[in-house]
């Protein structure tokens, strides 16, 4: 039985998205993996959500710096979750967090980092990491690689990684899914009000469109992208009834108090989220920009798309290899 423990370099880094795309990338070659987050801050949903994708609820939570014996149950923690499995998939805290290091020497992990792409990242990243967990580090992940840097990133960034000792054994791009609301959480951080399509809530949306003067046909505009939603002010019933012609996740009218009786009734046939929002359009785009802030891995379409990208990636043989197996 083997314990990795995905650490971060920093919130926001993706070990969460990491530790969910390695536990499908080893399951898809036959290892019974189980997922924990054995240290978690009040009301963190993370550990529900491991145990959703086959993992351990267990977890001690920590307010601020863990003690050594906090850091003491959560070692418990992943023993326990051991029972049965092939690799216990640990996450753990971040990279210079209280009880990380601790944590993985308590338990015998072997640690994988995740880096968050950046043009500057380079082998000046290496000696924090191995100066706080040294031989337990087995490599790392390079994650968020964007579009126009996949050249830097395998070419430039693996080489000088490998080379101070900090073997890359995947570089993940920056996906859109990923990063994608569900219609419930922007209905929430727009204030706004169902009329139609409520059940709908769960969905994700990866694309906002502004249903503004639109000068080609409907089909060009809307017709183009998954998983959208449009946004548009309630007078434009002419707008909103071409947009629902068209596959979307939900539509937000702006300036709106009650829907118009056509739109009404046409969303609530297609079961699409009708959602009225009392900002104009403007307002309503401008506080989109900090939806990002509710958003969360805490998806089941989200966890698929992360093991799909691990498949695709991660190097299994050099990941066997550095777990030892």
């Amino acid at each position: 039985m083997s314990v990795v423990q995905i650490v971060g370099a920093g919130p926001g880094a993706g070990a969460r998205a990491v530790a969910c795309g390695l536990a499908s990338l080893l399951r898809s070659q036959g290892k019974r993996v189980t997922l924990v987050k054995p240290l978690s801050a009040p009301g963190d949903a993370d550990p529900a959500f491991l145990a959703s994708l086959g993992g351990s609820a267990e977890t001690v939570v920590v307010e601020g710096a863990a003690s050594a014996d906090q850091v003491s149950q959560a070692a418990r923690i992943v023993q326990d979750a051991a029972s049965g499995a092939d690799v216990v998939l640990v996450e753990g805290p971040s990279l210079g967090v209280d009880g990380a290091a601790e944590l993985a020497r308590s338990t015998n992990a072997a640690v994988v980092a995740v880096l968050a792409y950046e043009r500057m990242l380079g082998a000046g990243a290496c000696g924090t990491w191995r100066d706080t967990f040294g031989e337990a580090l087995a490599g790392c992940v390079v994650n968020k690689r964007t579009r126009y840097a996949e050249h830097d990133a395998s070419a430039r960034l693996a080489a000088e990684l490998e080379e101070a000792g900090l073997p890359v054994l995947g570089v993940l791009p920056e996906e859109r899914l990923l990063l994608a609301p569900t219609v419930q959480q922007a209905a929430e951080h727009l204030g706004g009000t169902y009329f139609a399509g409520e059940e709908g809530g769960s969905e994700l949306i990866e694309h906002f469109l502004i249903g503004g003067l639109i000068t080609e046909w409907g089909g060009n505009y809307f017709g183009r992208l998954p998983n959208q939603a449009v946004v548009v002010r309630n007078g434009r019933i002419d707008i909103q009834m071409s947009a629902l012609n068209f596959p979307l996740n939900a539509l937000f009218l702006t300036g709106c108090e009650t829907p118009s009786q056509y739109v009404y009734q046409r969303a609530g046939d297609l079961d699409v989220p009708l959602i009225a929002v009392g900002s104009n359009t403007h307002e309503t785009a401008a506080a989109l920009e900090s939806l990002s802030d509710a958003v969360s891995i805490h998806h089941a379409a989200k966890a698929e798309r992360a093991g799909a990208m691990a498949r695709a990636c991660v190097d299994a043989s050099a990941l066997g290899a550095a777990l030892g197996g």
